[in-house]
């Protein structure tokens, strides 16, 4: 594309960006640089109108980059093609603002350029603080355990700097906030300090690890949950005692009840917050994970003691806010039990309640002009369920002590840290608290790749319905109710391959055997797996490590674009999640679905299948597995299969097909009437 203009790439896309602030493509032209090899158009707009910004003191980077603003908002120049696109926004009279965009998600095929949506910025003025809030988080187990031929993420001799790179895709997000919050679910100890309580699951992490919270901004961790206790005693005084000593401060657990229940105070820029935590349940162990008089532990949160502690604070002059670690794991909504405790913190005074526990995403709720995050997922955490790799973190504004404004930030677990998401991760986040927000009657609009809420939502509606289709940020909505078409969701979100490498994180969902792999990326700067058979005389297997839980169907369809060097057999075979008593087997036997012979090339792959039921309309959670067996074994030379855009689409039947609080689920859709057929 040598010798175009800017300008002649960019007009046609203001379409993508706000109708409502570009109305001509013209408006979307800044500057009139050529685009030379291995570069890219970028165009993006900045929205001031609720806050009235003033953009003239106001700055934009990509990349690193300066970018030219106009004073109408709209930015863009030539920039080197990359798999990410950070943008940096900043300046005196606004909260510093910071957005990552991937390719194909904000790709204009009519311009060939990149066209950021609107992203919309906050006024700084007297009165309003930043706060930032990230979920359940440790760093222990399967840090340092890394299973067998892989490195761990952690480990004792450089812990320190491997700590502090946990933070590295992240902390640019939390360092501008004026207070950032965090969940610690784990002991804090070089090695387990104590008697373990009798439960089955323990937690600890290394006494390195608040120093590393410190450094990468992370001023508060509530402790009120179900781990803080695993060790008892002991566990509790080495947390408490590395917390001081990193000048973190910590609240929710205590060695009594009354320190337990002791909120921590911060004055931020002239506003008095105190934040408090409680746990939502005793545990049936003894001794429990709550505290007494005489016993350490966290602090419970009946509904009593949610009204007096909130009263106490907002009495004392603070403003209080509170985490609540409550509700079911892995449920989508929050329960009838955990419900009325985080709305008595808003009905006392509270304008916000930060809930965490479910290691999934729960929607957000406006209750009389307060903000309840009923469930913000995972921020730093071990587990493999991919489900829980699909989360958020959070900022909000307050005004004067009341909620003003939050944003939700897509990001997902790699390597077992935080990460913005991008492409179909990103989709996966912005779908599910779309869809669960809606359901409590909150509704948020986007702003750039993140989605915003205001305490008043004037003129805010939901985008038009639309038939699912290919993922881009200006194609997300709920899909429009049809009587000829069937929803589905994709299950693997992951495998648009765009958010497998960030810094030195990479993807750990995909294993192989008698294969290498690799991700890698295109010249678009899109990205793509690479199965690396290790010769033509074994069959070579990709699979997913952990078993595919969040299933709700019994009918399936797994497609991908695959692209074999020579023809092939492709082998889709399905092994369910093993019962307690089941006997071990190799992780790539189970039940043959189907199979199909591939000519050498690009072609597309689907698989349509259907499982039988473990409970009514849901099947039993399984892992997929792929086998390619090469016709010509014996032949020599580069056999590397590219494997993109691969999706598990489950087809939910009945109620949640014509359910207008789900149309914000579904990612895909086919005739209603369409056969299920293995290997069609």
């Amino acid at each position: 594309m040598p010798g175009w203009t800017l300008k002649s790439l960019i007009a046609g896309a203001a379409l993508c960006v706000a109708a409502s602030l570009a109305a001509h493509p013209e408006d979307m032209l800044v500057g009139g640089a050529q685009v030379g090899p291995g570069e890219i158009a970028i165009a993006g707009l900045l929205d001031g109108r609720r806050d009235k910004v003033d953009f003239e003191a106001v700055t934009v980077s990509i990349n690193g980059q300066p970018v030219e603003l106009r004073a109408d908002g709209h930015f863009g120049g030539t920039f080197p093609i990359s798999p990410y696109y950070r943008v940096d926004i900043a300046g005196p009279g606004i909260f510093a603002m910071v957005q990552t965009f991937g390719n194909g998600e904000v790709r204009d095929e009519a311009c060939d350029c990149l066209v950021f949506p609107a992203i919309e910025l906050v006024a700084r003025r007297k009165g309003r603080i930043e706060l930032f809030f990230g979920g359940d988080s440790m760093a222990g187990r399967r840090f340092f355990e890394a299973p067998r031929g892989e490195q761990a993420v952690l480990d004792r001799v450089t812990l320190d700097r491997d700590l502090d790179r946990l933070f590295t895709a992240i902390k640019p997000y939390l360092e501008t906030s004026d207070l950032a919050s965090i969940n610690l679910e784990s002991v804090v100890a070089a090695e387990q300090p104590g008697p373990p309580a009798p439960k089955k699951y323990l937690f600890f992490s290394p006494p390195e690890l608040p120093m590393a919270l410190a450094r990468a901004g992370i001023d508060h961790v509530s402790l009120g949950n179900n781990h803080t206790a695993d060790y008892r005693d002991a566990g509790m005084r080495t947390t408490l005692d590395a917390l001081d000593a990193a000048g973190v401060k910590r609240a929710g657990a205590g060695m009594d009840v009354a320190e337990a229940e002791r909120a921590a105070r911060f004055t931020v820029s002239g506003q008095k917050l105190g934040i408090f935590g409680f746990v939502g349940w005793r545990g049936t162990w003894t001794p429990n994970q709550t505290a007494t008089e005489t016993k350490s532990g966290a602090a419970w949160g009946k509904r009593s003691d949610v009204e007096r502690v909130t009263t106490r604070e907002r009495r004392a002059g603070y403003i209080p806010i509170m985490h609540f670690h409550g509700n079911m794991e892995y449920a989508d909504r929050p329960s009838e039990m955990s419900i009325p405790r985080y709305r008595a913190a808003i009905e006392k005074g509270a304008p916000l309640v930060i809930g965490h526990h479910p290691h999934v995403t729960h929607g957000l709720e406006i209750y009389r002009g307060g903000l309840i995050a009923h469930s913000l997922g995972n921020f730093l955490f071990d587990q493999e369920h991919p489900h829980t790799h699909v989360t958020y973190t959070l900022k909000v504004w307050l005004e004067n002590g009341k909620f003003l404004r939050a944003e939700v930030i897509p990001i997902q677990m790699l390597d077992y840290r935080p990460v913005p998401a991008v492409g179909t991760m990103r989709e996966a986040v912005l779908r599910r608290v779309s869809w669960l927000s809606s359901e409590m009657g909150t509704v948020l609009a986007r702003s750039g790749g993140h989605m915003a809420v205001w305490r008043e939502q004037p003129g805010v509606r939901s985008p038009a319905c639309r038939t699912p289709e290919a993922f881009t940020l200006t194609s997300l909505a709920p899909a429009c109710p049809s009587a000829t078409s069937q929803y589905g969701r994709n299950l693997i979100p992951r495998g648009d391959f765009e958010n497998t490498r960030v810094g030195e994180a990479a993807d750990r969902f995909w294993m192989t055997l008698n294969a290498g792999l690799d991700f890698r990326e295109s010249a678009d700067g899109g990205g793509y797996m690479a199965l690396l058979p290790e010769s033509g005389s074994k069959a070579a297997y990709l699979y997913s490590r952990s078993y595919i839980r969040d299933v709700e169907a019994t009918d399936f369809t797994l497609q991908a674009r695959i692209t074999l060097p020579r023809s092939a057999t492709v082998e889709l075979i399905v092994k369910e999640r093993p019962q307690e008593d089941d006997e071990a087997s190799p992780s790539v036997r189970g039940e043959t679905i189907a199979n199909k012979h591939f000519a050498a090339g690009a072609q597309d792959l689907s698989f349509d299948f259907s499982r039988p039921p473990e409970v009514p309309g849901k099947a039993r959670a399984f892992r997929l597995i792929l086998r390619v067996d090469f016709d010509d074994r014996a032949q020599a030379g580069d056999r590397v299969v590219e494997i993109d855009d691969l999706a598990l689409v489950e087809w939910p039947l009945g109620e949640a097909q014509g359910d207008p609080a789900q149309a914000w689920r579904w990612t895909h859709s086919r005739p209603h009437a369409a056969p299920h057929l293995a290997g069609k």
